[in-house]
């Protein structure tokens, strides 16, 4: 039998190009080898762009789910509380009185980092990286299948564009902004179930990708215009019935309303209310300039992605101004948005990838578009972070059209050189105002330091800026006891607070703030009145104006009026024991002693193990020459809270000048005792 000869594989096709003659590489060797090669790199892109974050310590908002946060700093044991409280619960982490949101995984995580590494942000900030770079690899191999007959270098490309915009620093920059990383992250993850689910029709997929989505909501609500992305990008470029994408859509839909059961039957209700300075848009009733405004801020949004330059920690009041329809700027943005979208309707029959990547674009940034729920802030890079999806494939594609090359076939060695290349023009200035914006995000001081040059008229920057130096400036003078050379920094703090109420005379905080450093560090407190006397005129039922108010009489000797404005503060905070101890103070001054003594026992049934109203009772008896009530009110005091040294220590001298050496002795252990505690 004659053997048959194997036929010669058919020589590949010989392109000719102006100087040279090269061979087409086969699209399956692209999808091979190279495809790990490309990977590597987009892992170690994500490190070029962020590593030197591992250098920086805790930055903005970080104490809400890090630094020194009491619940988090209680590692694993703390994960039911977390799972089962609010996201910002004021009252248990600063004294406040907010209470929203939840968003408990990235406080999972936290807490299970403190309990392996305890406060490390070194540690924080590489895993904030480690989970950027599964995002870029996550959504390189989603694009390659939502784009099978394109060339691999596409996908690669526009991956490498996103992970560069320096819009993203805020998120991976930032530790408290974790929760935007793993939201997108289990986005993807939701978005390639449901793409499995449409290809092989398994149930399973459908209800891994709902899964997926809740935990996506439960990291950070922000991918909830995924809702309809999701289902509009299985339809755009995968062969689904109707049936699949109606299935899909109703997944979703379902599990969003789930997590809105949950949230609302289950946790404390929302207190969380917008002030103007925040967004004056939430107080506007006239929809126009909802619109208008809404417009002017879109237009910055596409000029941040092209020209990144200033990127600022916060915006808000009155860095975004209120505008009308008629503002320069609204027109623009106006036209540009509606030709956009003109663009977009005109090719969706033909499903043209410019009609994809703008209607993405569009449905995930018109969630912070100010038209219907004012965000805080106005605007915020943050909320760039899903949608530069869009711009990036925009970009990629005109790289592709201007070099006249067709995505969807072989490249060439020479023509990816060429869009490589081309991409470098907008890639090497991006990776490097990303590194460079990393170190401003060090810490909150060098972070507001450096943006504040740009933040004139941004009322809460400013004041953000002086709380931070002043809780700096306290803490130094109450350490070192000595306020010499702190007038540069007491002056640069006052300017900033003036400038705070410059932009909007109505903030009432930087008043009372304004109030406490002519106060406390000039001791002018006839300024210091003026100050406190504007915050209480700004907010009437804001207790803390009407406490320094209070004080600065006090310090005056006006007891009257000291107690005038007292009454107003307890009122308004009956829980505030320094408030009705100063009250009691001044009455007790002014001859009204038995008040004094009650507002007292009253803050001992608040808090019984309180030093501060025992010891106020036993200077009012003192010095009436009641000393057996005031050695009672020691006693007393000392039943409650054994360790009060200084109680214990008096009693011990007075028993042991009355000979009695019984409680003399036993005085001085405990006395002994509380000071070995020390």
């Amino acid at each position: 039998m004659k053997k048959s000869i194997p036929s010669k594989p058919a020589p590949a096709k010989q392109v000719k190009t102006e100087k040279t003659t090269e061979k087409l590489v086969p699209a399956q060797a692209w999808y091979a080898r190279p495809a790990l090669w490309l990977k590597v790199v987009l892992f170690v892109f994500a490190f070029v762009l962020y590593g030197n974050t591992m250098k920086n310590g805790y930055s903005l908002d970080d104490l809400y789910v890090t630094y020194n946060n009491p619940v988090v700093n209680k590692g694993i044991k703390a994960i039911p509380l977390i799972l089962s409280t609010r996201y910002i619960n004021l009252n248990a982490e600063e004294g406040g009185m907010m209470n929203f949101g939840y968003r408990p995984l990235t406080k999972v995580m936290f807490a299970v980092e403190h309990q392996f590494f305890g406060e490390d942000p070194s540690t924080s900030h590489l895993i904030n990286i480690l989970l950027y770079a599964l995002t870029l690899l996550l959504l390189f191999s989603i694009l390659r299948r939502l784009l099978p007959n394109y060339s691999i270098w596409f996908p690669f490309l526009v991956t490498m564009l996103w992970a560069s915009l320096p819009v993203h620093t805020e998120v991976v920059a930032s530790l408290k902004n974790r929760e935007e990383i793993i939201s997108l992250l289990f986005g993807l993850l939701a978005l390639q179930s449901f793409m499995t689910f449409t290809r092989k029709g398994s149930f399973p997929y459908l209800i891994f990708g709902a899964l997926w989505f809740l935990l996506s909501i439960f990291s950070k609500p922000s991918t909830l215009p995924l809702l309809a992305a999701i289902p509009f990008t299985i339809y755009f470029f995968m062969t689904a019935d109707v049936k699949k994408i109606a299935l899909i859509t109703g997944s979703l839909i379902l599990i969003s309303i789930a997590a809105v059961l949950f949230v609302k039957l289950y946790l404390p209700e929302i207190n969380r209310p917008m002030l103007f300075f925040e967004n004056p848009l939430a107080f506007e009733k006239n929809f126009i300039h909802h619109v208008s405004t809404g417009m002017y801020g879109l237009l910055l949004y596409l000029k941040l992605l092209v020209y990144p330059q200033p990127l600022l920690f916060y915006y808000g009041y009155n860095t975004i101004p209120v505008v009308g329809l008629l503002n320069v700027w609204v027109i623009l943005s106006i036209l540009i948005h509606v030709g956009l979208l003109v663009f977009a309707v005109m090719k969706f029959r033909t499903k043209h990838l410019l009609s994809y990547a703008i209607f993405f674009y569009l449905i995930i940034i018109s969630m912070y578009a100010n038209i219907v729920k004012p965000p805080a802030g106005i605007i915020a890079e943050r909320f760039l972070y899903i949608a530069s999806l869009g711009f990036s494939i925009a970009v990629v594609y005109f790289i592709f059209k201007l070099l006249k090359v067709a995505a969807d076939k072989p490249l060439t060695r020479i023509q990816v050189s060429k869009a490589v290349l081309l991409l470098m023009v907008m890639l090497i200035p991006y990776t490097a105002r990303t590194i460079v914006r990393n170190e401003d995000w060090n810490s909150q001081l060098s972070l507001f330091s450096h943006d504040i040059q740009y933040l004139g008229n941004s009322a809460k920057a400013n004041f953000i800026y002086a709380t931070t130096l002043k809780t700096s400036l306290i803490e130094k003078v109450s350490k070192d006891g000595d306020r010499s050379g702190t007038e540069p920094q007491v002056d640069k703090i006052i300017a900033l607070l003036e400038q705070t109420v410059k932009v909007y005379p109505g903030y009432f905080e930087a008043w009372n703030s304004l109030g406490e450093m002519y106060a406390m560090m000039k001791n002018d407190f006839d300024k210091a009145l003026e100050y406190f006397q504007k915050s209480a005129e700004a907010r009437p039922k804001y207790a803390a104006a009407w406490f320094n108010l209070g004080y600065a009489y006090q310090q005056k000797e006006d007891f009257p009026q000291a107690i005038s404005n007292y009454r107003k503060a307890v009122a308004l905070d009956t829980m505030d024991a320094k408030a009705v101890s100063n009250l009691a103070f001044c009455l007790n001054k002014t001859g009204q002693m038995d008040e004094a003594i009650a507002l007292n026992r009253r803050i001992i049934r608040l808090r019984p193990q309180m030093e501060m109203p025992y010891m106020n009772l036993t200077m009012y008896y003192y010095k009436q020459g009641d000393t057996l009530n005031a050695i009672r009110s020691l006693e007393e005091l000392v039943r409650a809270k054994p360790e009060a040294k200084r109680a214990s220590g008096i009693l011990n001298h007075y028993y042991a000048s009355k000979g009695d050496t019984v409680k003399a002795n036993y005085y001085r252990q405990l006395f002994e005792n509380a000071k070995g505690k020390q």
